[in-house]
């Protein structure tokens, strides 16, 4: 393995329709598989993807700016500035934005390959020129050692409620 070095102004953008900011620091390519990186920027009040696991992956996040609510294993941690969450694979989790202000973090998954599902993901929107609706996103992530386990996080630290049974 070589060292690998990457500014958020050299990083692959990955950045998402609807305003979601995302630089790919470190691929598994540049790492032998070890691990990738990505930084994040997201607003203000804003629901996370739904509550899922990692089958394969570790994943810790690291806050920069802002607060991040990290849900996992049934609570919600606010995580300020400064603060990190460690959620080992298989462990149900998610995350949204607080109120108040938007919020930069870094997750980092063990090992790395993650990166590839954002990848597709912003693939599939800018064909579509438009976000993704959350079944299309599913599909993908499906794909990238992601298996959906529930509802998405809101802002207010709640998990959203589930559907009504038909």
């Amino acid at each position: 393995m070589t060292v690998a070095l990457t500014s958020p102004e050299t990083a692959e953008n990955l950045d998402r329709a609807g305003g979601r900011g995302m630089r790919l620091l470190l691929d598994s390519a540049a790492t032998s598989g070890t691990l990738s990186v990505l930084l994040c920027e997201a607003p203000a009040a804003e629901a996370g993807p739904p509550l899922h696991v990692h089958p394969g992956s570790d994943e810790t996040f690291v806050v920069l700016e802002g607060t991040l609510l990290l849900h996992a294993a049934g609570r919600t941690h606010p995580v300020p500035a400064g603060g990190s969450m460690f959620v080992p694979r298989g462990t149900p989790h998610t995350f949204a934005t607080a109120s108040g202000r938007p919020v930069r973090f870094v997750t980092i998954h063990t090992p790395g390959g993650f990166e590839r599902m954002h990848r597709d993901v912003r693939a599939a929107e800018s064909e579509a020129g438009r976000p993704l609706a959350p079944p299309e996103m599913i599909a993908i992530a499906r794909r990238h050692d992601w298996e959906p386990a529930g509802p998405p996080l809101l802002p207010t630290g709640e998990l959203a409620p589930a559907p009504a049974p038909r």
